[in-house]
């Protein structure tokens, strides 16, 4: 590094004062580089999952939702802007993103089975952080709880100490919503007194308060270091809402008047749904205030009126959050600017589309999730990474709200994407040993991917933003940057000890955007025990030895096609010759899903396509751009 340092104050020297505006920004960016490269080493990596969220964000374009925090870190970096999940079930979802493997290969598809017993053992994400030199940290749900994570949080494997857990999550069950009789009962709407509850918090404000006090302490620990500051860190932070119950401080309520709340526009059955793809919310029916309005099951609908409080607590819910997000993200940015940040949902949640609340199924919807990566190499441009935080508390909203959140995405990318790509993502962006595509057959492998990086297409778009932020910053018109700034880079390029991830990164974009491996499309997938809705055995959240049919879903740019296949069990295979149900929905002309066209026969060519596109699987939907 000290070399580097040289070669930029001596070798330019002679020609400083021919250096045009877009060549000094450069050289400027790469004295930084070499600052920050030399303070930390390697970036720090933050992980953020929020449960059951749908892309309900400003950032993705929802102009109910007020996330400001959110929207702030989506306007400095990449929003991945259709992004699936493998499953619409926490503890498969998280355990395929976590190993980078698909339900199919982890055989996980409830909440009653250890991956590393049950199919291999499967290295995951903070694991691999782990073995190549980073402390790996967790507060709040990270792995899903219970036998799925091996009741430890896959502890030893994954974590450099014990993973923390707010204590009032204890409590998640308890009858502490209050009723329109003054009594407290277990609802699903359920705003909050936060000084009344167990404990006198919520889980998710304990939470935020540990991992600040954890990222404080180990800035002072650096700060104490004697040889240099300590290794980097892998911290993820999972937030427990919106999941339900939709508890949370009752201040936030004032965000979202209940006069104002929209109901789902398409609240009915899709014409020709058939019978094994719905799910009847049975979650939702077992809460007190859901049993009382007496919905009949399986295809009741919701009162409109009840309708309005569960949408208007699901936004609450998540502006909740992101409150306590801008906590977080604004203790990372005052102390570890040299921090990548991602950012997801596990799986969607329907709120009344379809006349379905809850997940459980393989609609649009319940699989869309919200991904946004924001890279460290923003430290080196010396853009500020904080934007000023909410006069907020956890338990205080702002006082007014606008309709929209005025931070716009960095850069959008639309292209389809998957949160198995997360895993090979994070570690190339970190720079540790890329993670080999996996084979047909991987159980006996312990390290590999069911997704690809990518981390090509974050550093892309991650110029553009810099790019953006230096021409605003000098006043600098787009054509005379872009001119000057291919001229420098031909002038470093020559430098044998130049870094090739910043070379690649300030390539002319033609250049950069070439070998990127995009996807013809995105898969996902959900058990049923039957054809038909049940509640014993639970048609949502069927065990695997319950389950006979698996409905395999592929997501291309215009279709949504889903075959229900039978499935056995003992082997984990589906048989692909007895269909017992199909859907296909065309968003050219339904974006919502709410007419299945599989029996129509001007689609009868395109549905034997598409099936063959489902069957031939994640390996042959990736291609090199």
């Amino acid at each position: 590094m000290d070399e580097w340092r040289t070669w930029l104050s001596w070798s330019t020297r002679p020609a400083a004062e021919s250096l045009t505006m877009g060549q000094r920004v450069v050289l400027a960016l790469l004295v930084l580089v070499a600052g920050v490269k030399c303070r930390s080493g390697q970036p720090n990596v933050l992980l953020i999952i929020v449960d059951d969220l749908r892309p309900a964000l400003g950032c993705y374009g929802d102009t109910l939702a007020f996330t400001p925090h959110v929207d702030a870190l989506a306007s400095h970096g990449t929003v991945f802007t259709r992004a699936y999940a493998q499953q619409a079930l926490c503890g498969p979802s998280r355990t395929s993103f976590l190993t980078s493997r698909r339900p199919d290969t982890t055989r996980l598809y409830d909440v009653h089975s250890y991956w590393r017993r049950h199919a291999g053992n499967f290295t995951t994400l903070p694991q691999y952080f782990k073995e190549h030199g980073y402390h790996t940290a967790a507060a709040g749900k990270v792995f899903h709880p219970g036998i799925v994570s091996n009741q430890s949080d896959d502890q030893p494997y994954s974590w450099s100490e014990t993973p923390y857990h707010p204590p009032t999550q204890a409590h998640k069950q308890d009858p502490v919503c209050l009723g329109a009789d003054g009594s407290l009962h277990t609802n699903i709407y359920c705003p909050v007194k936060v000084s009344d509850q167990p404990g006198g918090s919520l889980p998710d404000i304990e939470t935020t308060r540990h991992s600040t006090a954890w990222l404080e302490e180990w800035a002072e620990r650096d700060e104490r270091a004697t040889n240099g500051p300590s290794q980097p860190f892998f911290f993820a932070v999972g937030y427990h809402k919106p999941h339900i119950p939709l508890k949370f401080p009752r201040e936030f309520l004032e965000l979202f008047p209940i006069d104002t709340v929209p109901l789902a526009p398409n609240r009915w059955l899709p014409k020709g749904l058939p019978s094994v793809a719905w799910n009847p919310w049975n979650d939702l029916r077992s809460r007190e205030d859901i049993a009382a309005l007496n919905v009949s099951f399986p295809y009741g609908p919701m009162p409109d009126f009840y309708a309005r409080y569960i949408r208007q607590g699901y936004y609450a819910a998540m502006s909740y959050t992101d409150s306590l997000i801008g906590d977080l993200l604004a203790t990372v940015d005052r102390l570890f600017p040299d921090t990548i940040v991602a950012f997801i949902g596990d799986h969607g949640w329907s709120l009344g589309e379809h006349q379905e609340w809850s997940k459980f199924s393989n609609f649009e919807v319940a699989t869309r999730v919200p991904f946004i990566i924001r890279n460290w190499r923003r430290a080196e441009a010396n853009v500020s990474l904080s934007t000023p935080h909410a006069q907020t508390t956890p338990h205080t909203p702002p006082r007014r709200r606008t309709k929209r959140s005025s931070a716009r995405p960095g850069v959008e990318y639309s292209g389809l994407v998957e949160l198995v790509d997360l895993f090979p993502t994070l570690v190339d962006l970190a720079g540790l040993p890329a993670l080999e595509q996996c084979p047909s057959d991987s159980h006996k492998v312990q390290v590999c991917t069911e997704g690809v990086s990518l981390s090509r297409i974050v550093n892309t778009n991650q110029q553009e933003i810099e790019r953006e932020a230096e021409i605003k910053k000098h006043g600098k018109d787009r054509e005379s940057f872009g001119a000057s700034n291919v001229e420098s880079n031909a002038i470093l390029s020559q430098n044998t000890n130049f870094d090739h991830t910043m070379k690649n990164r300030l390539m002319p974009p033609k250049e950069r955007n070439r070998n990127i491996k995009t996807k013809t499309a995105a898969f996902s997938q959900y058990p049923r025990p039957g054809p038909i809705p049940s509640k014993n055995p639970d048609s949502d959240q069927p065990h695997t030895s319950d389950t006979t049919i698996m409905g395999y879903s592929v997501r291309t740019d215009r279709f949504r096609f889903t075959a229900w296949l039978r499935f056995d069990n003992i082997t984990y295979r589906p048989d692909w010759d007895h269909i017992v149900a199909e859907e296909l929905y065309d968003h050219k002309i339904d974006p919502s899903e709410d007419r299945n066209l599989v029996g129509k026969g001007s689609y009868a060519r395109k549905r034997k396509a598409l099936f063959g596109v489902l069957r031939g699987g994640w390996r042959s939907a990736v291609r090199w751009r």
